[in-house]
């Protein structure tokens, strides 16, 4: 075997310059997006809220605070959305915009998952972006989640409703008192009176 004849300085290739890139992002500004109160009774707003048709516990509870809203004189405006991916994931940002804009505050749910959460949490700062009173409602679980993810989208003062986990075994009669016994604290996190 014969060795290489080494290179003239001429015949080496031009050196590259590589760029390394850290896989990481930002930290969070120390600062984050405001977050708004309604300062009102909720009689005559439009009050929006967002599932997604996963979580049957959660659907109730919406069943029950639609109820709860008319009674104390408010128009629920209830929006399901679909998957996050491809046509159907075009369709569900444009539905959440939409919704986000046709209402005077929100509530986004549930997180009960991680993804559930995430996108929960992305739904309301959807509302924020509108400078709408927005809450994202959460199980126990999920909370930290749901707070760590409202403070990398740069909304750190999101307001979270945590509801008890686990949440979706629980049998119907008591989905609806945990509706019954959570709705104040839903209007407290809005800034709203009866």
């Amino acid at each position: 075997m014969t060795a290489a004849a080494p290179r003239s300085p001429e015949a080496a290739p031009a050196a590259r310059r590589l760029r390394i890139r850290r896989p990481t992002a930002r930290p969070p500004s120390d600062t984050g997006a405001p977050a708004f109160l309604l300062n009102r009774p909720i009689t005559g707003l439009k009050v929006g809220l967002r599932h997604e048709g996963s979580w049957r516990s959660w659907m109730l509870i919406v069943e029950e605070w639609q109820g709860f809203l008319r009674r104390d004189g408010a128009t629920p405006v209830v929006v399901q959305t679909g998957e996050r991916t491809a046509a159907e994931g075009e369709r569900t940002r444009a539905l959440v915009a939409e919704w986000a804009a046709s209402v005077d505050c929100g509530i986004s749910g549930l997180g009960t998952c991680g993804s559930c959460t995430s996108w929960s949490v992305h739904d309301a700062v959807s509302l924020e972006k509108q400078k709408r009173p927005a809450i994202v409602a959460v199980t126990e679980e999920f909370a930290q989640h749901a707070h760590n993810m409202a403070n990398h989208l740069g909304h750190k003062d999101l307001k979270v409703l945590v509801l008890p986990y686990p949440l979706e075994a629980r049998p119907e009669d008591e989905l609806r008192e945990i509706a019954r016994d959570y709705y104040p604290k839903f209007l407290e996190l809005l800034g709203a009176t009866r």
